[in-house]
């Protein structure tokens, strides 16, 4: 007798299964050379270019500080296989660009939020990946993660979005809570055209006048 499968989030609990078995049984392929082992080998990531920028605002940002240029293949692979592949180790160097970049900038008081998915889709992904960056980066750093700041439309994701379209697209997505903080820093893989960082830090302003950077792993074009 067919059986329907149940879904986990929207995606089909076989899929889920999956996925799991393929990532405990399967080696990691680096994403530039192919080696078996890791999914970037150290070779292959010592070429990649560190480039820390700082920019300030816009507001009501302090600053949007970036650690790479995303159009670095092996940037640009790494989050793809992280956003659109669910593969989570990919998660790692990039936060460990993320805190060899930043851990100068960093200052006790700090917070780190991690730039919210829509509950849905994140059930659908399985994860945030900004939270995945987020958490790595708190753990190698003591600076603690609050969990204050929440998507509450399902908007169309930015990268689909022409230009003019993601201006707009993400008005009055976030809302936040409260938080004690001297400084909080918003985490994200990419930030282009900055519209996430300055949606997420207006909602953030409406409950806390502390400065509030923009932190994300790569700078898209």
């Amino acid at each position: 007798v067919a059986r329907r499968v149940t879904a986990v989030g929207g995606i089909p609990q076989l899929a889920v299964i999956g996925r799991f078995l393929l990532d405990a049984l399967a080696p990691h392929r680096c994403v530039n050379c192919k080696k078996i082992g890791a999914v970037v080998c150290v070779d292959c990531w010592k070429t990649v270019d560190r480039k820390l920028q700082v920019t300030p605002g816009p507001n009501p940002l302090q600053s949007t500080v970036t650690c790479a240029e995303y159009e670095q293949p092996i940037i640009q692979k790494l989050i793809h296989d992280l956003k659109y592949n669910s593969i989570r180790d990919a998660a790692k160097p990039l936060a460990e660009l993320l805190t060899e970049s930043v851990r100068p900038l960093l200052q006790p008081g700090d917070v780190i939020v991690a730039i919210p998915l829509h509950p849905r889709r994140e059930r659908k992904r399985g994860f945030n990946q900004s939270e995945l960056l987020a958490k790595q980066l708190c753990s190698a750093t003591a600076i603690p993660l609050a969990h204050i700041l929440h998507r509450t439309r399902n908007t169309k994701p930015q990268v689909e979005c022409e230009a003019s379209e993601r201006r707009t697209n993400l008005k009055d997505a976030f809302v936040a809570d409260l938080v004690d903080a001297k400084r909080i820093i918003l985490i994200d893989d990419v930030t282009t055209t900055g519209t996430t960082f300055v949606e997420a830090a207006k909602a953030l302003r409406k409950v806390t006048a502390v400065p509030i950077i923009g932190l994300a792993v790569a700078r898209g074009g």
